[in-house]
């Protein structure tokens, strides 16, 4: 065995360069995610009563599905408020987090062609994962340390804060252990990072329907990993032995993707591949029409995600509109007063499910750094396909793509919310607020594909923006956003249900413009650098 693990110490070292900007960002912005939200929320919710009407709408279905099993709903504390809503939110990030840590350092450097050549010399068959799992103990050590350390600011138990923090912890280490099994089965990073986002969606689901079967958690829950955190019942009654599963599992998942990588060959995947067709099928002839292809699985993903979101908000309408009036003002202020609850709520979903969209624009226009890397960027520019043409059928592929995720979307949440309680033009005015979002996808879309023009190793900063729409546009009310960073927003021009107010047309004008001018400067840079480009 010692031989199988030689060199694991230089392929350590090697992740955590590689990893040197990626992993100090994540662990940074979650927890100030953590410590920030958690100062607003005391605040706003800074008394009994208002935590207890909190409390309420948690205690609803949607509530349980969309934040924790419930407990301490009866006694609703800052403590128990942060362990019910913010550890499934925190959950999923980190997981994320771990599996793209562990494919990227297995499968992805398999892919790459680099274990190939490390095998070559003094490195030993487990060497990789065993690297990988290294890197996952530090990543899980350092959000253990900053969520224990954003509770301890706000000035809540210590010994429920460790749990807390260890509770988050831990799943970085079993989402890691997962990613590492799909790293065997699947033969290409992107396949082994879809099967862990699949196991990931399974256990939220699991962990939400069992939580929405009984109060604090059904025999369905424990069969979820995430529900194993929440079991410790922090700031409620304290119990450390839930973690314990999260342990075992890692171990044997560890094991197993051990295992399972000895009885296979270097770069193939233990799943069986479908053999492709002899000839592609006749609508294959341009760009346009490979990328749908190609991302046709993961915009499938997508669309399951957003419209589960939409159904989600819209049976949540009834029990809104019946605790809103006892809210605090603050957290009114979110949905747009307090005379129209529903349709301020509605304005508060289309405002996530728009986020969730300019995510996928994102993630679809920066696929083409990928593109590059595997070569095939450079195969279909040797065809007579024009490099300006490549560059806009991605662009058009992500904005439309996106739009046409949120138009369903909304039009699912409109029919939930229509069955459920009487919202007079709900059709009419969810599909005009779709309509103003439209120049922001196009913004997003330009940006993404700019980044990647210049430089493809900074595709991540594509993602900036979308970091910035989502912070303001969900939490700006919670954390006293100043109006001059709110103006900044694209999404802070659209039309409201609420207030009856139209979009900003000069400002959706000047995004649809700076949106054209960034993709003409793409086009120019992007006509400009070499491919590949180092």
């Amino acid at each position: 065995m010692t031989r199988e693990l030689q060199g694991t110490a230089t392929l350590l070292k090697l992740a955590l360069k590689r990893d040197r900007i990626r992993l100090p960002i994540w662990v940074v912005a979650v927890g100030l995610l953590l410590a920030g939200g958690g100062q607003e929320l005391a605040q706003v919710f800074s008394s009994a009563e208002e935590r207890q009407v909190r409390a309420t709408i948690m205690g609803q279905p949607s509530g349980i599905f969309m934040g924790g099993p419930g407990y301490g709903l009866d006694d609703y504390t800052v403590g128990a408020m942060m362990a019910n809503e913010y550890t499934l939110f925190i959950v999923v990030a980190v997981a994320i987090m771990a599996l793209q840590t562990a494919v990227r350092h297995t499968r992805g450097e398999e892919s790459a062609g680099r274990i190939e050549l490390l095998r070559s010399t003094r490195v030993g068959r487990h060497a990789a994962p065993a690297a990988a799992t290294v890197m996952l103990l530090i990543t899980a050590t350092l959000i253990t340390l900053v969520c224990a350390g954003s509770m301890l600011m706000l000035d809540l138990p210590a010994q429920d804060s460790w749990a807390f923090g260890a509770g988050i912890g831990v799943q970085v280490l079993v989402f890691g252990a997962v990613g590492l099994l799909c790293a065997q089965l699947s033969s290409t990073p992107r396949g082994a990072m879809g099967l862990g986002l699949a196991v990931l969606g399974v256990a939220v689901v699991v962990r939400g329907v069992g939580d929405i079967m009984e109060l604090q958690g059904s025999w369905l829950s424990w069969f979820s990993p995430i529900a194993w955190s929440m079991q410790t019942r922090a700031f409620v009654e304290l119990r450390w032995w839930p973690l314990l599963l999260a342990v075992g599992l890692t171990l044997l998942a560890t094991l197993a993707a051990m295992s399972l990588q000895s009885r296979r060959d270097l770069d193939a995947g233990l799943l069986p591949q479908r053999s492709g067709r002899s000839h592609a099928a006749s609508y294959l002839r341009g760009p346009l029409s490979l990328g749908v292809r190609l991302t046709r699985t993961s915009n499938i993903t997508w669309l399951i995600a957003l419209v589960l979101l939409a159904v989600t908000y819209g049976s949540l309408a009834p029990s809104m509109r019946d605790s809103f009036a006892d809210l605090p003002a603050s957290y009114q202020a979110i949905m747009g007063g307090s005379d129209r609850a529903v349709q301020g709520f509605l304005d508060l979903a289309m405002t996530t499910m728009a986020c969730g969209a300019a995510a996928l624009a994102v993630a679809l226009a920066s696929r083409l750094h990928g593109e590059e890397t595997d070569s095939r960027t450079e195969l279909v520019l040797s065809l007579p396909v024009a490099r300006i043409r490549w560059l806009l059928s991605w662009w058009a592929l992500a904005f439309v793509v996106s739009a046409v995720v949120l138009l369903l979307s909304t039009l699912v949440l409109a029919a939930t919310t229509d069955a459920v309680i009487t919202v007079d033009g709900v059709y009419s005015g969810l599909l005009l607020i779709w309509a103003t979002y439209l120049p922001a996808l196009t913004l997003f879309a330009s940006l993404a594909v700019l980044v990647y023009a210049l430089s493809p190793r900074l595709t991540v900063l594509a993602w900036v923006p979308v970091l910035f729409v989502v912070i303001v546009a969900i939490l700006g009310p919670l954390l006293s956003v100043p109006s001059w960073v709110t103006d900044l927003s694209p999404f802070h021009h659209v039309a409201r249900l609420a207030s009856d107010s139209a979009a900003d047309a000069a400002a959706l004008t000047w995004i649809s413009t700076v949106a054209v001018l960034t993709a003409a400067l793409a086009v120019a840079a992007f006509r400009r650098r070499d491919i590949p480009r180092d």
